[in-house]
């Protein structure tokens, strides 16, 4: 998991992350990933998968929309 910043802008109940960083995993061979392409199109026809985070301050795990395979990766933060 790599460490990133939430996205600028929030889908679903507009709250926001309420952190100001989280982890997200970029395994392209991660099964979530993977089978979160079919399962969108198949149920929403949407083009999109999932990948897996973590929020920092409380350890619970999610799931994050992507829209493509470079979804998010100009949030993370190199350290």
């Amino acid at each position: 998991m790599k460490k990133c910043e939430p996205p600028p802008i929030n889908y679903g109940d507009g709250l926001g992350w309420c952190t100001p960083y989280m982890y997200v995993c970029f395994n392209d061979e991660c099964k979530l990933y993977v089978n979160g392409w079919a399962n969108l199109k198949n149920n929403y026809n949407k083009i999109a998968s999932y990948r897996c985070m973590c929020y920092p301050d409380n350890g619970m795990f999610d799931a994050m929309c992507v829209f493509s395979p470079d979804g998010l990766k100009g949030q993370i933060v190199e350290e």
